[in-house]
């Protein structure tokens, strides 16, 4: 079926008769009837039974109405977008972050960027970094960000902002103000579920320094650590991005030494050539990550957490 086909089907199924669907689409009943038959000797089947001026969808019809409808939503999307760009828009992206990242950092860039585009279109997705790197490749999104690097070497990698892995507890296990680690010995520990190059960075820092973990929780992500460790649940190893939107009234944060570093990594497929609103986000992510990083000094314990025990 053409385009225009398809506008008109829609537009009777729609309003339920000729002569609603001639007047939503501002036509004569003549052309919507036209159009209407020529689409049905195009299929091939009836799309409407007639009788005594009405008409009634056919179980054929009624099947294709779906996914029309559900085609009609790109279409009208595509619509609005060269609308966007006629007036001078910020374009449209289709952007995946790690949960961590898509819940606090993701929505305040975005923020700043509206305030400046506010005609800037974005479909969002909240992801792991291995189906990031799957829908890049396969062209889906046009960026992700993460804190792991990519395994694959046909994505290309941007870096906006460095920090670390902290230690984040409740702050009412510091009595004395200072963490400890013989204070941790007992203390339930919240971990990743999964083997990631960052935990196991973190990992090998750990064995080294012969610390063993007493995890009492397994999550998926630095987010719902943090949430936990809010909660006084337990204590957790978290990026510094996630550290920085923890609450200060309960959770306390302490340096790792030696440090274990972490990456905001910007991630896009290799060949295709960054849009004008990718790099508008790119400086927005730059902004905001900057700015949350800021905080992050003066809630720092006064001394860092010494892994290997030493003062």
């Amino acid at each position: 079926m053409r385009l225009r086909q398809l506008e008109v089907f829609r537009a009777v199924m729609l309003s339920g008769s000729v002569s609603s669907a001639a007047r939503m689409l501002h036509v004569s009943q003549p052309v919507v009837s036209r159009i209407i038959r020529h689409a049905e000797q195009s299929l091939g089947f009836p799309l409407f039974e007639r009788s005594r001026g009405r008409l009634a969808a056919t179980p054929e019809a009624e099947a294709l109405y779906q996914q029309v409808r559900r085609s009609w939503r790109e279409i009208e999307r595509v619509d609005a977008l060269a609308t966007s760009l006629r007036r001078g828009g910020a374009g449209f992206l289709r952007v995946a972050a790690t949960p961590s990242l898509a819940a606090r950092l993701l929505p305040d860039a975005l923020a700043r960027l509206h305030g400046e585009y506010e005609t800037m279109q974005c479909d969002l997705w909240a992801i792991h970094t291995a189906e990031i790197e799957d829908r890049l490749g396969a062209l889906e999104i046009d960026a992700g960000i993460a804190l792991e690097p990519p395994a694959r070497v046909a994505i290309t990698v941007t870096e906006l902002a460095a920090s670390e892995i902290v230690l984040a507890l409740p702050r009412d296990w510091l009595p004395s103000g200072q963490a400890d680690r013989r204070q941790l010995a007992d203390r339930p520990c919240i971990t990743l579920a999964e083997n990631t190059p960052l935990g196991d960075a973190l990992a090998t820092v750990l064995e080294a320094a012969a610390w063993p973990l007493v995890s009492s929780l397994r999550v998926q992500t630095y987010l719902m650590a943090g949430s936990l460790v809010e909660r006084g649940i337990g204590y957790a190893f978290v990026d510094g991005f996630t550290a920085a939107a923890l609450d200060p009234a309960r959770v306390a944060l302490c340096r790792l030494s030696p440090a274990v570093p972490v990456q905001l990594r910007l991630m896009r497929a290799s060949g295709v050539a960054p849009s004008l609103s990718l790099a508008r986000l790119e400086k927005a992510l730059r902004e905001e990550a900057a700015s949350r990083l800021a905080l992050l000094p003066e809630r720092f314990q006064r001394m860092p957490l010494r892994l290997d025990g030493r003062p």
